[in-house]
């Protein structure tokens, strides 16, 4: 396979392979994928001789997707943890974090979501005490295992599960069964956008071709394109869905999609 030049920016689908063969054999990397008039969404990977850089943000959420490797977070008061592949990890506003590289592969990856104009200019101070992480639940956890939603609730039926709910965003953790679709429908106010993390999901988008994503996949539907999303792979799916708050959705028969 050779790429030539990197993706362009809202794609409808960036495959994960694609970047891992254009930055070959580089060893810290960043890429662009997504703006959604609410976030950046930005793939960043580094090795673990990766110098931290701590830093807190007064005014917005932060949240990752980890996509490879093994990434240790310290975020506010609370002790170390470590997150790997699909777990979702937030840090409150004016919560200092510091991220730390801590898998032996070439790269550790992770998409990190903020508004556009996130920035590291204030690097808060180092906590003198450290707490253990609460005990909680969804949505808002500081971190949400992929391993853990699972076994929360199984993989033998559909569902799906809120994991952050800020000002911004709404994130949820879908589980799809082969052969299963959502409800079609298209959004009138805002893109909404995907991670897959498992399985093979076929998306289909107002009269375009229809297009699939596998694990690592970022999927983006522009607003007014109604969409359809099937499980197609021979086991069950998983995806993060992110919209806005509100996430209002018009379902077939309501109303048809401005865009084709």
């Amino acid at each position: 396979m050779v790429i030539e030049a990197p993706p362009a920016l809202n794609q409808d689908v960036t495959h994960i392979a694609d970047l891992r063969v254009l930055h070959e054999g580089v060893p810290r990397w960043s890429h662009l994928l997504n703006k959604d008039g609410r976030n950046r969404a930005l793939l960043i990977t580094a090795p673990p001789d990766a110098p931290p850089d701590p830093h807190m943000h007064p005014d917005f959420n932060e949240f990752w997707i980890m996509l490879d490797g093994e990434t240790e977070y310290q975020i506010g008061q609370y002790e170390p943890f470590k997150a790997k592949w699909g777990d979702v990890v937030i840090a409150p506003s004016g919560y200092r974090h510091d991220i730390r590289s801590t898998g032996r592969g070439p790269w550790n990856m992770r998409l990190v979501v903020g508004p556009q104009w996130s920035n590291h200019d204030i690097k808060g101070i180092e906590p003198s005490k450290l707490l253990p992480l609460p005990e909680s639940e969804p949505a808002n956890m500081i971190h949400t295992s992929y391993e853990w939603m699972l076994e929360r609730h199984g993989t033998d039926t559909n569902w799906g599960e809120e994991v952050v709910l800020d000002q911004r965003n709404r994130v949820n953790f879908i589980h799809s069964l082969p052969g299963s679709s959502n409800n079609p429908h298209w959004h009138p106010d805002f893109d909404e956008w995907w991670v897959v993390l498992k399985g093979e999901l076929e998306w289909r988008v107002g009269k375009k071709a229809p297009f699939r994503a596998g694990p690592g996949d970022v999927v983006f539907v522009e607003k007014g394109y109604r969409h359809e999303i099937v499980t197609v792979s021979d086991e069950s799916a998983v995806r993060l869905a992110v919209t806005n708050r509100a996430g209002i959705h018009i379902y077939d028969g309501d109303e048809p999609a401005p865009k084709e």
